[in-house]
């Protein structure tokens, strides 16, 4: 088991990335103490329990697949419910924008991460229940020997919350790459591309009773 990644613990109580979710969230700059008050609050709890874990998909694949699963621990989703439980509507708010803003960044974590311990990069990511071939009901095999501290249950939900686990595509060829799911990609081509306004798409599925694909559902803590 990895600690989750140092620069994004370091990063996360910095203006810059309060900055970043202020812009996404629509937040006014006057709640950026709001939103720091809430990061201090999250932070020992992702220190102690925040983490990620790799292993191979497939060993006998001739394109290398690994399963990954990231998870901001259950810490964070007790400190949500007791906001909830206590009428703070807008603090479990922050903690849910923040927390999507945090799992946001791991995949371009999880890619340098890659790009710095092997020959390889990731060429694309794939979620159980977004392909035919990756279908939803496979998430306890991927769990299956790659952790405990995440769970699925009978209707394939994600315990703690505030988890994600994925296939991690990965190549030498320098002409296939993806820096992860982020808005704001100058890879146009990029099969894992996200919109350019969370929020936006988010709205738009609900209004049309669209479901969000597996990556953004899991982050936007729907399923």
């Amino acid at each position: 088991m990895a600690v989750f990644f140092t620069d994004l613990q370091d990063h996360f109580a910095s203006h810059a990335f309060l900055e970043k979710v202020c812009t996404r969230f629509h937040y006014e700059e006057t709640r950026m103490e709001e939103l720091r008050a809430v990061v201090e609050e999250m932070r020992p709890l992702l220190s102690e329990e925040a983490f990620w874990e790799s292993g191979r998909a497939d060993a006998g694949q001739k394109i290398p697949y690994e399963r990954v699963v990231i998870s901001l621990g259950a810490g964070v989703d007790a400190l949500q419910e007791r906001y909830a439980d206590q009428g703070l509507l807008s603090e479990c708010y922050m903690l849910e924008a923040l927390a999507g803003e945090l799992l946001m960044q791991s995949y371009g974590a999880y890619n340098r991460y890659v790009e710095a311990a092997t020959d390889l990069h990731v060429a694309r990511y794939h979620f159980p229940g977004s392909e035919d071939a990756w279908p939803v009901e496979m998430l306890p095999k991927l769990l299956d020997g790659l952790t405990k501290r995440v769970v699925c249950n009978a209707a394939y939900c994600l315990l703690p919350k505030k988890s994600v686990v994925f296939i991690a595509e990965l190549t030498k060829e320098e002409g296939v790459r993806c820096e992860g799911i982020c808005a704001g990609c100058h890879h146009p081509n990029c099969p894992n591309r996200a919109a350019d306004d969370f929020q936006e798409r988010r709205k738009i599925a609900r209004m049309a009773d669209i479901p969000l694909g597996y990556g953004y559902s899991r982050i936007f803590g729907k399923i």
